[in-house]
Parts: structure tokens; C-alpha cells; sequence
């Protein structure tokens, strides 16, 4: 039997009502469309490895089509990094030169399922619908081998869509995109927060993704690979963006004001997380300030005689 094909629409942060419009018309439209299943979810990047929505998607074996407000290289191996795992599937959307394998023994390690095609688009692409729905359409016959059956008028849902409305929060740490990564441990060594670690292959992965501190991309500038994306940085070069090229890890208001080379803004990032780390770890075991007419009223009944 044929594995069916699931569409992720993974909402976006924030809820701008643009946003909001667009997931409510992709839903909608998806719902004429009885031979997929829709899942939707909260955004990608934040859901917590453990809960409803990644255990979900880990629970699917046939293809899958993600929908993000992320650009599609962080959207694979975001997946990736939660155990979604799979190749790389082009789409109109995404360049040619991006479609890069992991080498053969790295996908042998970490791909649970290197026969299941994942294709990840971007829905910062198009304020539009019809663009995304024509492309959704070709990937879906694509996946099946035929023409995607739709449903002629708006009507019930073709089958009870999943909707995982779990509570999220905003998370920040580092997503290695494997088919750039050399293996070459320079974040583990920059890396002072114990951020990343070997699993027993001797692979770099991203062991303790909680202990980044937030908005540190230092080690993602230190990357001779470029494979390290933190999928919500204003740089889109750090963001995962596929077109930007490998100066732009670099040129941002940071530098422009000052620092010298990628190597010095990624220290002064590391040392400001630092400091900042120590000043959250003194505040919590800082003691409360003692009020002094009440240490002296004590002090004075230690010393009578009751």
C-alpha cells in the first residue's frame, strides 16, 4: 500500500494577521484535498522534541510536504535534528545548488528513513495562495505517482485533520545542516556553554540545545562549513538563507560598527552570553537584602535576659 503524503503547516510567531490569513486559506483549501492529511502545528523551530506535535511527525513514514515561515534548509534540519528524518526533496521555490547530500556514511547514521522525501517551502515566498496551492498540487502527484484528487466544492474536511495546539515558547539554538559539515569540531571547542557534543560515531550534533544562550550565533560564525543556522537570526546568512552568500555570515550592524573580523564578533558575542550568563546565575543566589531596623530589633531580644 502506498504511504500517504502529509502536508505540515507549521504556524508562525507572533500571529500577524497576514500570517493568520494566509494558514486559515492554505487550511481551508487543503481541506478539498481527501487523498493528503493536513497536520497542523505550532512553529517548527519551537516546538519541544518531546511533545504532540514532533512526536507526531515522527510517528509518519510516507513523504512529506512542510510548510514554514522558515527557509527551507532550516526547515529540513530542524526536522532532522528531531528525529524527522529524510532527503531533501526540490521544489520551485528552493535552489537547485541546495539539493546537497550528506555524505553516504553520515545519512547511514542519522536518516531513519533516507527513502522518504521531505520538500520544505518557505511561505515568506508568496502573499498569494494560488502559487503555493500549484506547487503544493506538483509536489503531492509527484509523491503519489498521479493526479492529486480535489474535491470540486468547500465542504466537511475530507478526514479529521490533526491540530496540535501544544503550548510553545520561544526557543534559540543551533541546527547543523550535515551535507556542509565537516566534522571539524571547531563549535565544540568555541562553545563554552556545553551546547554541543560527539554521539558514538564521533559526530558533532547539537547535544544540549537549552544551554545556547539567547541571541548568541557565535558558533555559527566560526563555522568554516557555514553548516551551523539559528532559524530566527536577522542575518539570513545565519538564518539558513540559501541564496546569501558566505560574507554575509559577517556584514551586519555588529561589525559594520566596529569589529574587525567574523573571529572578533564571534567572541565579543560568546563573552557578552557569558557575562550575561553570570550576571542571571549571581542574581539567583543572591541573598535579600536584610532590612536593618528588624536585624537590630532581633539582635536586641538575643541579648535580654527572658
Amino acid at each position: 500500500m502506498t504511504k500517504k503524503l502529509t502536508v505540515v503547516l507549521s504556524q508562525g510567531r507572533g500571529k500577524p494577521s497576514s500570517r493568520q490569513a494566509l494558514e486559515r486559506d492554505l487550511a481551508r483549501a487543503l481541506d478539498d484535498w481527501p487523498n493528503i492529511d493536513v497536520a497542523t502545528l505550532p512553529h517548527l523551530y519551537d516546538l519541544a522534541p518531546d511533545g504532540p506535535g514532533m512526536q507526531h511527525l515522527r510517528s509518519l513514514s510516507g513523504d512529506l510536504i512542510v510548510l514554514s515561515w522558515l527557509y527551507p534548509r532550516a526547515a529540513f534540519w530542524v526536522l532532522d535534528a528531531n528525529g524527522v528524518k529524510g532527503r531533501m526533496g526540490r521544489t520551485s521555490f528552493f535552489p537547485e545548488e541546495e539539493l546537497e547530500t550528506a555524505p553516504e556514511e553520515v545519512v547511514q547514521l542519522r536518516s531513519a528513513s533516507p527513502h522518504r522525501t521531505i520538500w520544505c517551502l518557505d511561505l515568506r515566498e508568496h502573499d498569494q495562495l494560488e502559487p503555493m496551492l500549484e506547487e503544493i498540487e506538483r509536489l503531492a502527484a509527484e509523491s503519489a505517482g498521479e493526479p492529486v484528487v480535489v474535491l470540486a466544492q468547500h465542504g466537511a474536511p475530507a478526514a479529521e485533520r490533526p491540530r496540535f495546539a501544544e503550548s510553545t515558547r520561544y526557543r534559540w539554538y543551533p541546527v547543523i545542516d550535515y551535507s556542509r559539515c565537516g566534522n571539524c569540531l571547531e563549535c565544540l571547542n568555541f562553545c563554552l556553554f556545553g551546547v554541543f557534543g560527539r554521539d558514538e560515531s564521533e559526530q558533532i550534533f547539537v547535544e544540549q540545545p537549552d544551554a545556547c544562550r539567547d541571541g548568541c550565533p557565535a558558533c555559527s560564525r566560526v563555522c568554516p562549513s557555514h553548516a551551523i543556522m539559528f532559524p530566527q537570526h536577522n542575518n539570513p546568512a545565519i538564518a539558513g538563507d540559501p541564496e546569501a552568500s558566505a560574507d554575509a555570515f559577517h556584514l551586519d550592524v555588529v561589525q559594520l560598527l566596529g569589529m574587525a573580523s567574523a573571529a572578533e564578533l564571534a567572541v565579543a558575542e560568546r563573552d557578552r552570553a557569558l557575562a550575561e550568563k553570570a550576571k542571571a546565575e549571581k542574581s539567583a543566589t543572591k541573598k535579600p537584602a536584610r532590612n536593618d531596623d528588624l536585624d537590630q530589633l532581633v539582635d536586641e531580644l538575643d541579648g535580654m535576659d527572658l
